[in-house]
C-alpha cells in the first residue's frame, strides 16, 4: 500500500466502514440466500472488527511518527548550523575529509527519512516538507558533487534525486 493511500484510508476509514455497511445490508436485503441472521452479524461485527483495528494500528503509527519525527529533527537540528556553513562557504577549497564525512551522515539522515517515509510512516506532507530543506543542500554545488556521486552508488535505501524533487 503507498503510503498515500494508507494515510487516505485511516484518514477515511468511518467512510470506508460506512460503505461496507451498506453493501452488507443491500447484499442481505436483495440476495435470500444471505438473509440470515447468521450471515448479518458475522459481517457487521467483521466491519466493525476492522474499524477497532484500523483505529488501534493508526494509534501505533502515529505514536511512531512522533518518535520518528522527534529523533530526526533532533538529529538535523545537531547538524543545521554545520550544513549552513558548509552551504555558505566558498566553492573553494574542496571539501575536507572531515566535512565528507559529516555530509556523509547528512546523506544517511536523508536516506533514512526517505526510507520511512516510503514505508508509509512519515506524513507525505512532513516530506515533502523535508525535501524543500533538503533542496537548500542540493542547490550548493560543492555538497551537490558529493552528494551525486554517493547517489550513484545506490547505497541509500532507494533514496535519488527523483524522490526530493517529487
Amino acid at each position: 500500500m503507498t503510503p498515500r493511500l494508507k494515510h487516505w484510508f485511516f484518514d477515511h476509514h468511518l467512510i470506508v466502514a460506512f460503505a461496507l455497511l451498506v453493501v452488507v445490508f443491500v447484499l442481505w436485503a436483495c440476495v435470500a440466500a444471505l438473509r440470515t441472521w447468521s450471515f448479518l452479524y458475522p459481517a457487521v461485527g467483521a466491519i466493525l472488527g476492522l474499524c477497532y483495528f484500523v483505529l488501534k494500528q493508526h494509534s501505533e503509527e502515529i505514536r511512531l511518527f512522533k518518535e520518528l519525527f522527534t529523533a530526526f529533527n533532533a538529529r538535523y537540528d545537531a547538524m543545521n548550523e554545520r550544513l549552513y556553513a558548509l552551504r555558505d562557504a566558498p566553492a573553494q577549497p574542496p571539501l575536507t575529509p572531515d566535512e565528507i564525512t559529516f555530509l556523509y551522515d547528512y546523506f544517511n539522515l536523508c536516506a533514512e527519512e526517505y526510507l520511512f517515509y516510503r514505508k508509509g510512516f512519515i506524513y507525505p506532507e512532513v516530506w515533502f516538507a523535508w525535501c524543500k530543506g533538503m533542496l537548500i543542500f542540493w542547490e550548493c554545488p560543492r555538497i551537490r558533487t558529493l552528494w551525486e556521486a554517493e547517489l550513484s552508488t545506490g547505497s541509500y535505501y532507494g533514496f535519488t534525486l527523483t524522490c526530493i524533487n517529487g
